[in-house]
């Protein structure tokens, strides 16, 4: 397939190098921040198609003083890439798989999902929780990359997270919101656990942290519309997990075609990133 967007500094395919001690940071504190990932020009060409998705659903949206905790920490839109071609060409990138891939020290990783999360001016904070609550998938290899796509400066700033957290698994059983703002917060103080925050980024630099990794967001109260795209990706040969709770069973149906558990998760929107697969290698060519 030919590249939507053929004028950047590099292909999409093209690999980033990554210092040995982010490999170290993902295993040890479980999260890691790999800085110009992407180029200014690269986001400034997928940025659009990506914003117009998010923006045509902003218009539906309540205003933020009518909506929950959740609603207010972002606009939420997941799987951009069956939405637009280009976005798809920004998702599929083998160089952001390739990272995901050595950052977990595995072979290869599979789609997951996308999802846009863009924090308005005013917006609150996004509470503690851990994202694996939500997967269905038989591995703790799971990986989810936090790209802005503007300058997010050190007032705004990334997310915090609660290092080494991913150690020690499932924490509990909440999902994100009030409970498990309060829960993680006792937890937390607790158990003593450092947190860490990478604080400004540049369009293009990435968090990258592991399902498991207890982490948050600050409120935004600046002026900024805070535009941030994620990839979530686990590792190939994952086995679809147990459907027990209502998050799951949902996740379940939407991101894993309700494939069976036990068996592989490998279904038609959960492709191989990484190697690129013969299916979506014409996708790496932007």
């Amino acid at each position: 397939m030919t590249a939507f967007i053929d004028d950047l500094d590099r292909p999409l395919s093209e690999p980033h190098a990554i210092d040995p001690s982010a490999v170290a940071s993902l295993r040890l504190k479980g999260h890691a921040v790999v800085r110009g990932l992407a180029s200014a020009s690269e986001i400034a060409a997928y940025r659009p198609a990506i914003e117009a998705a998010v923006l045509k659903y902003a218009e539906r949206a309540a205003p933020l003083s009518d909506r929950d905790t959740y609603g207010k920490a972002f606009l939420q839109v997941p799987n951009l890439w069956m939405r637009s071609e280009v976005v798809r060409e920004f998702v599929y990138a083998s160089r952001f798989a390739k990272v995901a891939a050595e950052l977990l020290g595995v072979s290869g990783v599979r789609l997951y999902h996308d999802q846009a999360l863009y924090k308005e001016p005013g917006g609150g904070h996004t509470p503690w929780h851990q994202d694996q609550n939500y997967w269905p998938l038989d591995t703790n290899d799971t990986i989810t990359m936090w790209m802005p796509l503007i300058d997010i400066p050190a007032e705004v700033g990334s997310m915090t997270f609660a290092n080494g957290s991913h150690l020690h698994g499932d924490l509990g059983p909440w999902i994100i919101g009030d409970e498990s703002e309060a829960a993680f917060s006792d937890l937390v103080a607790r158990e003593g656990y450092e947190t860490e925050t990478h604080g400004a980024m540049r369009a293009g630099d990435a968090t990258f942290h592991k399902g498991w990794t207890l982490h948050r967001a600050p409120a935004n109260n600046s002026n900024l519309l805070r535009s941030v795209m994620t990839i979530i990706w686990y590792a190939d040969g994952t086995k679809v997990g147990a459907i027990d709770s209502p998050a799951r069973k949902f996740d379940h149906q939407i991101w894993l075609s309700g494939k069976e558990p036990g068996t592989p998760a490998d279904g038609p929107i959960n492709p191989r990133l990484w190697p690129p697969s013969e299916a979506n290698v014409g996708e790496q060519t932007g």
